[in-house]
């Protein structure tokens, strides 16, 4: 009797494990999922941002053209003005997107199971921090060209503005634009990282996944 008790325990612990595993394998599935989704955000965003910085300078010329007194410079309702704003918009949710993927890097981080790939997992978990890393460096130096913009385009419209103000401002701009570029092609570099792991992750995933069934 207690023979036969033991073994139906046995069997039962062995069940208990094995649904732990399988547990363990489709809650680490379930993170990958939302990380491919919020790197389609992040480069979602980005993408944005870029689309909307190439309308700032037929924005500033028709200002420019139409606006000889700069007066809507002066008042803020300058497109120009909109195109900052759209940008930051923008650069919010890119903000929050990044915070999302930081939160799903630790809960990763914190899945250790045998049962799992774990060094595929320790990879994937890696080329996140340095992605998110990159992104909030990005974040803060494009609130500062935003914030420069503003300022510049602010200072045009005032009656004290010369010639000066008009090229050293854009001077300013134009280095922030090589800053961004530099930032940007990193990113470029880290997203592909951050795809290929995922896809060699999640691959592996699917296996132990289909197996335990």
């Amino acid at each position: 009797m207690k023979k036969k008790y033991l073994v139906t325990h046995l069997f039962a612990v062995s069940f208990f494990l094995a649904a732990c595993g399988n547990n363990d394998v489709a809650e680490a599935l379930e993170s990958t999922s939302s990380v491919d989704s919020q790197k389609e955000q992040i480069v979602s965003d980005l993408n944005a941002i870029t689309e909307q910085e190439k309308s700032l300078q037929s924005a500033f010329e028709t200002t420019l053209s139409q606006d000889e007194s700069l007066s809507t410079l002066a008042d803020g309702t300058s497109s120009v003005f909109e195109n900052v704003a759209t940008r930051s918009n923008s650069l919010s949710k890119l903000k929050e997107t990044t915070s999302s993927m930081k939160d799903e890097q630790i809960l990763l981080d914190e899945k250790t199971s045998a049962k799992l790939p774990q060094d595929e997992i320790d990879r994937l978990t890696t080329s996140m921090a340095e992605l998110t890393g990159t992104l909030e460096e990005y974040v803060t130096h494009y609130e500062t060209v935003l914030a420069e913009q503003e300022t510049y385009f602010t200072d045009l419209g005032k009656e004290e503005a010369t010639y000066e103000t008009l090229t050293t401002g854009m001077e300013t701009i134009n280095e922030h634009d090589s800053k961004t570029k530099e930032v940007l092609l990193q990113l470029d570099q880290q997203l592909v990282e951050v795809q290929d792991v995922y896809n060699n992750t999640t691959e592996s995933l699917n296996k132990l996944d289909e197996s335990s069934n």
